[in-house]
């Protein structure tokens, strides 16, 4: 005897079939929750609500069986064809290229804002220019974001970088103007302060527009291309990384670490240091991995005593890829390398 309840159960027995054939059709999962939802909006005479549709489809799963279908891998494609949809955080994981036609370049990482060292990324501007260098690729930690550190802030200096955004808008400018190109890579720091922004201007209406790290530092006539934290920049067969992006790659040999992580030609940031690690590989070919150091005071008060040093790199690169690059430390108004 079939009753208004069984004929509920046949509908959902359908529609669980149908989304079967769509989910293993186009590799996609589907939740019992949207199912429900489904089969609600196309019965609403019938089920009370969407949770009524819902239960419906749950049972109409338990008692689906094993009558439905006998081999293992066509049962498992449609288990998953019900089982909602991964959620992917990176949006676009993508390498940036760095344009073909420029062909030498000034690596600088680590300003952290108006903490930068005013000497040392004059020194490297300067050696840059010297080494006829087209273009920069800044690489992470452009921005600092003084007021959300988890250490203790002196109110006074917390002031000062209420101009922070005026003070990132003439670096970059003045790099432009003196190189001609200018790539910003975003690292720990710079992530954090767009996300600030972000959570404030969904309270604060008089600073939307300045969401998006570019919009913060967008000033008339910028070429600035910013790349995501997450990509990596391939500068012919160099790959460019700030360095939070591996848990764990920095440490007291941070060179050596992140050639491990990165099994290719690597240059990062973050820890500071300046360091290089050269090794072969199984065709008897160098790969190697340089750490730039930093573009910021070396002597912060939350970390006064450190083995941080001033730094920034040149590379060359031709038109097959391959490249050179030069790490070099800043001592004082001197070059090391």
């Amino acid at each position: 005897m079939n009753g208004p309840h069984n004929g509920k159960l046949d509908l959902a027995r359908q529609i669980i079939e149908r989304y079967i054939e769509i989910g293993t059709r186009t590799e996609r999962g589907y939740s019992k929750k949207f199912i429900g939802k489904v089969l609600f909006s196309e019965h609403p005479d019938l089920f009370k609500d969407e949770e009524d549709a819902r239960t419906h489809i749950r049972r109409a799963l338990g008692l689906r069986g094993a009558s439905y279908t006998t081999k293992k891998a066509e049962e498992l494609k449609a288990r998953f064809a019900l089982i909602s949809e991964p959620v992917h955080e990176l949006i676009d994981s993508t390498p940036f290229i760095m344009p073909q036609g420029y062909k030498s370049t000034l690596f600088i990482a680590d300003l952290h804002s108006r903490f930068y060292n005013r000497i040392a990324l004059e020194v490297a501007i300067n050696d840059g220019i010297k080494q006829k260098c087209d273009s920069v690729i800044i690489l992470g930690d452009f921005m600092d974001f003084y007021g959300d550190s988890k250490f203790d802030k002196n109110p006074s200096i917390v002031q000062q970088f209420e101009n922070e955004r005026e003070w990132g808008q003439d670096i970059l400018k003045l790099l432009q103007d003196t190189f001609g190109y200018v790539v910003l890579k975003k690292g720990n720091h710079d992530i954090r302060r767009e996300l600030h922004i972000q959570r404030l201007a969904a309270k604060m209406p008089e600073i939307q527009g300045l969401e998006s790290y570019y919009d913060y530092l967008f000033y008339e006539g910028t070429n600035t291309q910013f790349v995501e934290g997450h990509r990596v920049i391939e500068y012919g067969k160099l790959g460019c990384i700030h360095g939070h992006e591996y848990q764990g790659g920095g440490g007291i040999h941070a060179a050596y670490n992140r050639l491990n992580k990165a099994k290719q030609n690597v240059v990062s940031a973050h820890s500071h240091i300046s360091q290089r690690d050269i090794r072969m590989n199984l065709k008897g070919e160098p790969i190697g991995s340089w750490t730039l150091g930093c573009m910021c005071n070396l002597n912060p008060a939350y970390n006064p005593k450190n083995d941080w040093t001033n730094g920034f790199g040149i590379g060359q690169k031709d038109a097959s890829g391959d490249f050179e690059f030069e790490n070099k430390i800043i001592y004082g108004k001197k070059i090391l390398t």
